[in-house]
């Protein structure tokens, strides 16, 4: 199965059409402040608007960009354990 942009909801935050589940990629750097030191991108279950009601990470990971996620999910595919369904 391979993943769809649906939405880009800004430069850091798109969300995927993947299967029939919709996954919210949200990318932070050490730019953006706070407790990060490198880059960062976590993939979670979200509505088709971006609504993520549980925040249990399907993919993504520390030093990865969106792309680099698109690209775990397109060849893994998304951890769904304990994650919003």
């Amino acid at each position: 199965m391979i993943p769809e942009i649906y939405k880009k909801v800004n430069s850091r935050k798109i969300i995927l059409k993947y299967g029939n589940d919709y996954i919210l990629l949200s990318q932070t750097d050490s730019e953006d402040g706070g407790p990060f030191q490198q880059m960062e991108t976590l993939a979670f279950l979200c509505d088709e608007d971006g609504e993520v009601k549980n925040w249990t990470e399907v993919a993504g990971g520390s030093y990865m960009q969106i792309s680099d996620v698109i690209t775990e999910i397109s060849k893994y595919g998304i951890t769904k354990r304990g994650a919003y369904q």
